[in-house]
């Protein structure tokens, strides 16, 4: 496996001792087998999607995992939940659209182009939690890549591509973690996980200096009250 994907595997390591979860707790928490879970820590093989889905559920902070980042404040929206995908994803559509106006207006502020250039990904939901395995052919088609130069890029089978496109294949972790290197998309989105979702929303909000950050949360807390009062 590549040497940067042993990042992600050490800070799993890392997560999990903060954590206090033993190898045993955590995959009893995961409902998988101890020697799969050990194979794939220590990179012999892959994560499967669905054990991704078993760490996202399991209070290990996936978005970090994979990123290796991790906002310094948790904020939150009265009334809000972490575990809302549906607020996450509109919330970071609104983060998006609105970074993309400002970079476009004043192009003095470059943490704003930082933000909309790693939210590219969000447009690909429009707001919706339904599946997002068409992700694969949302950033392909926005490159403008053929299948065979989006598979290359991915180090995989043209032919398991076209199933990932379909939704009839789920992605493993080293997928996802290429996703993430290579398009800056979110492994949360992937996965579905709103509490990563939401850690990534405080990640961007940290980006921006603390005029601009308090701007954006007003307008945050003012949608959230219009839509989920």
């Amino acid at each position: 496996m590549n040497n940067d994907y042993q990042y992600i595997l050490a800070r799993l390591r890392e997560e999990r001792e903060r954590q206090h979860l033993t190898q045993r707790l955590l995959c009893y928490r995961m409902k998988i087998q101890q020697s799969h879970f050990s194979k794939a820590e220590t990179g012999h093989r892959y994560f499967s999607y669905h054990e991704l889905e078993g760490l996202c559920t399991s209070d290990i902070d996936v978005h970090y995992v994979f990123t290796g980042k991790r906002a310094k404040t948790e904020r939150e929206f009265p009334g809000s939940s972490a575990f809302n995908i549906a607020e996450a994803i509109c919330c970071l559509n609104i983060i998006h659209t609105l970074a993309s106006a400002v970079w476009f207006l004043y192009r003095d502020k470059p943490s704003f182009e930082q933000i909309q250039q790693h939210l590219r990904y969000i447009q690909c939901g429009s707001g919706k939690t339904k599946s997002t395995a068409n992700i694969f052919f949302y950033v392909r088609n926005r490159c403008g890549y053929t299948q065979k130069k989006m598979a290359d890029i991915l180090g995989m089978d043209i032919k398991k591509l076209r199933e990932l496109e379909k939704g009839r294949l789920l992605p493993d972790s080293g997928l996802i973690w290429k996703m993430y290197e290579q398009f800056h998309v979110s492994p949360a989105f992937i996965l579905k996980d709103a509490r990563g979702l939401w850690n990534e929303m405080n990640c961007m909000l940290e980006l921006l200096d603390d005029s601009d950050r308090a701007i954006m949360q007003r307008i945050l807390e003012n949608v959230h009250a219009l839509l989920w009062k």
